[in-house]
């Protein structure tokens, strides 16, 4: 064996990106490579690479181009056409500015005579011819449109273009980019731009006339057997024994057809063994906690983004707490999440499918239709405009359909959704925890002023308990939030309204009976 195998660590073995050295799969039986390699030698097209998110596509093409000295750019950080032509000039090594210069010379000769006293000789005559020269320099200096410099720059070099994250790029300024592009295709520029699957059309929704012209590519989901192969190629570069496979098949099941989170499983499941490199004997992997394990792979990333979309949108909006079949008490937002965790969670969920499993987790008064569609807007307006890299969620409205772009993502809605809104539930759950509303006599809750939406869920649900056992209720919130209750919650100096007027309902009519009382 040699040194380099016997030093070989996991880290070189699942690579969760960029090019892996062991455990890359070419997928051989789809002739992913060879599609590319065959647009390559025929061109006078764009190439469309289309798939899910994290399912390799970026690590297929540049594979095959590895050799090709390809000019690669990334949709978020294309604005406009501009930023696309000055990320290929600088790469073509294309100045913004020339300067010309040219010398003009001219020359004079003129003769010299003179006398030379020489000892012992005399007198000498003397002649000579001098040269004379004038020189001028001219320079002009001038600026370049920066893309017709670059275009002409690509057009002679014929290196492939890549634009990845291609539906990253504004749809107005896709438009402008394409049709820059498509005299250059047509003399046979190689461009290739990779998209998720519901955006592989963008390059001919936004230029009809490039009908024909693109040659579409779509990479699928990963198989189970596909998954499967890179456990057993990593695990037998590392000398390593999964007893049956056990190991490999779950965590094959938990990775949401994806590679990046196969790798990301493995890498780890060998680190909770201890295991830093190859083994020179063979080692036997042992099982996790497998909840524990699954629940410490919830990326930070996609907690975050959790938060974001939970919160909702930050303007004021009036919220209904709805409870849910397992206790917890959330608004729409967090019912949504939790519908679509339900789902399995699907990377593609219908708007039927999303409302019939709000049903099913709603414990009573789910949702309108309406209502459900514009929180996944929102929703999808939220991971397109405030979250960094891949929008975790994408509502196309025209299809009524529901994409979960990331699989990191659908992995955290499987793993942590509840308890995370378990966690934004807790002003709600603490307040009513053990207490019977009908024995009960008083609650004081201490609240921080309502900047978090959970808080001011809270004391909303606190606002609707009062309306029917205002008797059996003290509520004692800090002084911050009883001068916003007014504003934040209308329905608070009504309900003391309405107490009043009941107060004075329920006392009995006086009576000109003798003997007659009134009772409070």
């Amino acid at each position: 064996m040699s040194e380099r195998a016997r030093l070989l660590r996991v880290g070189q073995v699942f690579v969760a990106g960029g090019l892996p050295t062991v455990t890359y799969n070419p997928r051989s039986q789809l002739r992913l490579e060879q599609q590319v390699e065959d647009y390559l030698d025929e061109r006078h097209r764009i190439l469309s690479v289309s798939g899910p998110t994290k399912t390799g596509k970026t690590v297929l093409v540049k594979n095959v181009l590895m050799n090709a000295d390809a000019i690669w750019t990334s949709g978020g950080a294309v604005r406009s056409a501009a930023d696309l032509w000055d990320a290929v000039a600088d790469e073509l090594g294309i100045q913004s500015s020339s300067e010309f210069s040219w010398q003009s010379t001219d020359t004079e000769s003129r003769t010299t005579t003179g006398e030379i006293g020489v000892p012992s000789v005399g007198k000498v005559n003397r002649a000579g011819q001098e040269m004379l020269s004038f020189a001028t320099v001219d320079k002009v200096a001038r600026n370049r449109h920066m893309e017709t410099a670059a275009r002409k720059g690509l057009r002679t070099a014929m290196r492939p273009l890549v634009i990845d994250d291609f539906h990253y790029i504004p749809t107005e300024q896709q438009l402008a980019i394409v049709r820059s592009l498509k005299d250059l295709v047509f003399d046979g520029v190689p461009v290739i731009v990779i998209a998720v699957p519901h955006r592989a059309y963008d390059v001919v929704r936004v230029e009809k006339e490039m009908t024909g012209r693109v040659q579409q590519m779509e990479i699928g989901f990963w198989s189970n057997d596909e998954l499967l192969g890179i456990a057993e190629k990593g695990f037998d570069a590392l000398n390593l024994i999964d007893e049956s496979g056990v190991i490999s098949q779950r965590l094959a099941e938990e990775s949401f057809a994806s590679p990046h989170l196969m790798q990301d499983f493995c890498l780890n499941i060998v680190k909770e063994n201890g295991l830093r490199q190859r083994q020179d004997q063979p080692v036997r992997l042992v099982e996790p906690y497998w909840r524990g394990f699954f629940e410490e792979r919830s990326s930070a990333a996609s907690k975050t983004a959790f938060d974001m979309l939970a919160r909702g949108p930050r303007q004021r909006t009036d919220r209904k707490p709805r409870t849910l079949k397992n206790g917890l008490i959330v608004d729409i937002y967090g019912a949504v999440l939790m519908a679509i965790g339900y789902t399995g969670p699907l990377t593609s969920i219908t708007y039927e499918s999303l409302r019939l499993a709000m049903r099913e987790i709603v414990k009573e008064d789910p949702p309108r239709g309406q209502e459900i569609a514009r929180v996944l807007d929102e929703m999808s307006k939220i991971a397109r405009e405030q979250l960094e890299g891949e929008p975790v969620v994408d509502y196309d409205s025209e299809l009524t359909t529901l994409h979960i772009s990331d699989p990191y993502f659908a992995f955290f809605l499987r793993w942590k959704a509840q308890e995370e809104l378990a966690k934004r539930a807790e002003n709600i759950n603490h307040a009513f925890a053990g207490k019977s509303l009908e024995n009960l006599d008083g609650i004081n809750i201490g609240v921080a002023a309502p900047a978090d939406r959970q808080a001011e869920l809270a004391i909303t649900l606190l606002w609707d308990t009062l309306q029917q056992h205002s008797n059996k209720w003290l509520v004692s919130v800090d002084e911050s939030v009883r001068e916003r209750l007014p504003s934040l919650y209308p329905s608070a100096d009504a309900h003391q309204n309405d107490t009043e007027d009941a107060k004075q309902k329920e006392q009995p009519m006086p009576t000109d009976e003798p003997g007659s009382e009134s009772k409070p």
